[in-house]
């Protein structure tokens, strides 16, 4: 019982590291890159670009 006790966690470790290292980091970095602007996420951080752009329109304006 002891045995399996520890195993669980020993077995559970080893499998998030195979899977850490089959993981293309490189791949999800590139498509990560095409949701931010200026470190803001596109979609989550809508409201925050669409201020900037009025700002920036409006300091053109002036």
């Amino acid at each position: 019982m002891i045995a399996v006790l520890i195993l669980i966690p020993v077995i559970s470790f080893a499998l998030f590291v195979r899977a850490c290292y089959k993981t293309d980091w490189k791949a999800i970095d590139e498509q990560n890159r095409q949701f931010y602007a200026d470190g803001y996420h596109i979609y989550y951080d809508r409201k925050i670009l669409r201020q900037k752009e009025v700002e920036q329109l409006k300091s053109k304006l002036e």
